[in-house]
């Protein structure tokens, strides 16, 4: 080996062994956001290939959709006293996208995307509320901890993560799943987001096609609102 890596033009194995994790690391940099995305190709063809991206993650996270869990999901949001969003970082606009969606068909809901104010609430609720946890790894440790202190209450956690093993899917009563493809650069792109985005608004749709009638009610209600509140 040694004689092989002189002959590169290397004076030890260990220099070449240095440059040689150099180059990888160079090569994967070169891909970013996705491995078929490269920093020297055209807009139009980044723009290809994130859209073909991100219909291939929708497509596998459809195709391994747990209907039943999805079902169980709805009831849990409209028989709960309160619905909990938590979120944070780029999980965390996505419960707030969430939260408005949820309140404008009048449910009890609130918005949490801060680390303080989760820990202070999370001793707070009441069993007959329920969480809703977004984290695209379940990792985050602030999240974590402030689900930990709620289900000491007795609270029921819905979860919204990645299709792997995490902490916050075994902290979990309920998880919801969805596919992505994840390398450097990958956090918070439009190929995490997107799904997080579509596994939420299945919720949505499928709360709205339970109770048509009365949100459609109470959406043209706080219309109504919105509207003589702007002729003042």
């Amino acid at each position: 080996m040694t004689r092989f890596v002189k002959k590169l033009g290397f004076n030890s194995f260990q220099s070449f062994k240095i440059t040689f994790a150099q180059e990888l690391s160079t090569i994967e940099e070169k891909s970013i956001v996705h491995s078929n995305i490269s920093c020297d190709e055209s807009i139009f063809e980044t723009a290809t290939h994130l859209l073909h991206s991100t219909m291939d993650v929708l497509q596998k996270t459809t195709e391994t959709l747990d209907v039943e869990m999805m079902e169980r999901c709805k009831f849990a949001l409209l028989n709960s006293r309160k619905i909990y969003i938590m979120g944070m970082g780029h999980s965390g606009v996505i419960a707030m996208d969430f939260h408005y969606k949820l309140i404008r068909i009048g449910l009890n809901t609130l918005l949490i995307n801060d680390s303080h104010m989760m820990l202070r609430l999370a001793s707070m609720m009441e069993s007959q509320d329920v969480i809703v946890a977004i984290s695209h790894a379940g990792e985050t440790e602030e999240l974590i901890h402030a689900v930990q202190l709620a289900k000491e209450q007795g609270l029921p956690l819905i979860a919204i993560t990645v299709d792997n093993e995490n902490t916050l899917k075994e902290l979990s009563v309920l998880h919801l799943a969805y596919q992505s493809t994840e390398i450097l650069f990958e956090t918070g792109s439009i190929t995490s987001k997107i799904p997080q985005i579509f596994i939420l608004d299945l919720i949505y749709i499928g709360i709205i096609k339970e109770t048509y009638g009365e949100s459609l009610n109470r959406r043209l209600k706080i219309t109504d609102e919105i509207i003589n509140h702007r002729k003042k």
